[in-house]
């Protein structure tokens, strides 16, 4: 600021010197020119005033401004960058999750079927030994129902020959047999 100040002042005195060396080889100038000189002096300092005291504030704060824009803007530029690693990062770890995850999910479901697997292999034991055990049971039933069928079939044959062979002379033989093997104590009850 004051390097501006010196600056004016300087440019000031050269043109009172500059005006001073013409008006001296000619006398025939502006009688008021020095006074002139003077007032443009005054007016230049009174701007250089004004312009040191309140345009460069103006522009140190409108710079200051425009400096903290772009640090946060560069601030804002690193935030991003830094995102952008983190959600690369992520998406090259995503791809080895999902690589993970079928991994995971493939052998998950192969186990499922060997699972499955074994326990339908023990149904179908189960359901294979109760099948057995059940045609066991119908085969001891059917056979116990043919031994009963077998016997009465037998009962009836030996009905049907005793029948044919007993006329009336051989029940009366066979009853006398009977009343003969009888002892006198059995006859005395009845």
């Amino acid at each position: 600021m004051s390097r501006i100040v010196r600056n004016m002042a300087m440019l000031a005195l050269v043109a009172l010197a500059a005006q001073a060396a013409e008006a001296g080889g000619h006398g025939d100038g502006d009688p008021y020119l020095h006074y002139k000189l003077v007032n443009f002096g005054i007016l230049a300092a009174g701007i250089g005033f004004l312009v040191v005291k309140l345009l460069f504030p103006a522009f140190r704060k409108q710079q200051k401004e425009i400096l903290d824009g772009m640090a946060q803007a560069e601030r804002r530029a690193e935030e991003a960058k830094a995102e952008a690693a983190v959600i690369e990062s992520r998406m090259a770890g995503l791809e080895q999750d999902v690589a993970g995850l079928k991994q995971r999910a493939a052998a998950e479901m192969e186990h499922e079927r060997e699972r499955l697997e074994r326990e339908t292999a023990a149904q179908l034991a189960k359901i294979a030994s109760a099948a057995e055990v059940e045609i066991g049971s119908m085969t001891k039933a059917a056979r116990q129902e043919l031994k009963e069928y077998s016997a009465e079939l037998a009962l009836e044959l030996a009905k049907q020959k005793i029948r044919m062979r007993l006329d009336d002379a051989a029940q009366s033989a066979l009853i006398a047999r009977f009343a003969a093997g009888l002892t006198p104590d059995v006859v005395d009850k009845n």
